[in-house]
């Protein structure tokens, strides 16, 4: 009935006059309809629909792309190794279920999922952190693998490093801003597109193809190829909601530096002594490091306001 008042917020009719104190009518109508009244959400307004087959088809890649470097030959990975390889999987199988479950109507759980980002953050950056000390280990060891690309991979790594922990903060900052909020999440998958891509290219390109030591010098352009495609997917993404693009445009950017610095980077020194200095701490140093740098940038996002202007309190 008109004259009856709503018995809880999720009944309250999202067009409806809002009560500014309420933070949940900041928002425009389609925000608000998904937001408060979930039970009526099945997906069609949420962004994104089919990205949780990308991540699928990410995740099999990964399969494919380290079968034969890592998942094979696991009794002999180093242990920074195995901590990437497991708290890069814990990411990528959080994506899929963020991604998931809106679409579904299952909000209570895309929002129990969301508070894992809390510690899969920290995890996914000491794990970045491990995988580029064992690199390191490897370039002033004598790995003729990292001898060549040892400098310039780990500057594409740190660029990630830096781009996946910043779209996190971004998504946690942008919570309740339904676009902005699943661009930015979906953003920290690009990242992973390169190292995979560029390894399932090595596998099956014609003149990419790595099947030894003898066949190093060309591993760098299944990177650039895999850097490519990556940068084409973020600027279409860019370019179909360009209103809420942002984080794709900063995805692109990100990886134009890396196209660039990997081109431009020479191997050898005194790179190859600078990016050994990685090596020098404990890993568990890098580990505790990274969980503090991902815990940061975690509490940056979540206690930082999307618009100021709207943070400021209310008069009385």
């Amino acid at each position: 009935m008109r004259g009856e008042k709503p018995r809880t917020r999720d009944r309250v009719n999202p067009g409806a006059h809002s009560d500014k104190r309420t933070p949940f009518f900041d928002m425009d109508t389609t925000v608000r309809s998904v937001i408060v009244a979930p039970s009526s959400c099945r997906g069609e307004d949420m962004p994104y629909r089919h990205a949780w087959l990308f991540i699928i088809a990410l995740i099999g890649a990964t399969v494919f792309a380290f079968w034969r470097s890592y998942f094979s030959v696991l009794s002999t990975s180093s242990t920074g190794f195995h901590i990437h390889g497991a708290t890069a999987t814990l990411w990528m199988l959080l994506l899929l279920a963020q991604s998931w479950t809106p679409h579904r109507g299952q909000l209570a759980a895309h929002r129990l999922v969301g508070r894992a980002t809390f510690m899969a953050t920290p995890l996914f950056a000491a794990g970045g952190l491990a995988v580029m000390h064992s690199m390191a280990a490897g370039t002033i060891g004598g790995n003729p693998f990292y001898a060549l690309w040892g400098v310039k991979l780990s500057v594409l790594d740190a660029l990630a490093f830096g781009a996946v922990l910043y779209a996190t903060g971004m998504a946690l900052r942008h919570r309740r801003q339904v676009r902005l909020h699943a661009g930015w999440m979906l953003s920290t998958a690009l990242p992973l597109v390169s190292p995979v891509l560029g390894r399932v290219f090595n596998q099956t390109v014609p003149g990419l193809i790595v099947r030894g030591p003898q066949d190093f010098p060309v591993f760098g352009g299944g990177v650039q190829l895999a850097n490519l495609v990556a940068g084409l997917i973020a600027l279409w993404l860019w370019r179909r909601d360009p209103r809420h693009g942002q984080p794709w445009a900063v995805a692109l950017g990100v990886i134009v530096v890396q196209i660039v610095a990997f081109q431009l980077i020479p191997a050898g020194e005194p790179w190859t002594s600078a990016f050994g200095l990685m090596a020098a701490p404990p890993l568990t140093v890098l580990l505790a490091l990274g969980l503090a740098i991902g815990a940061a940038s975690v509490w940056a996002g979540w206690t930082t306001p999307a618009d100021r202007r709207k943070a400021q309190p209310a008069a009385a």
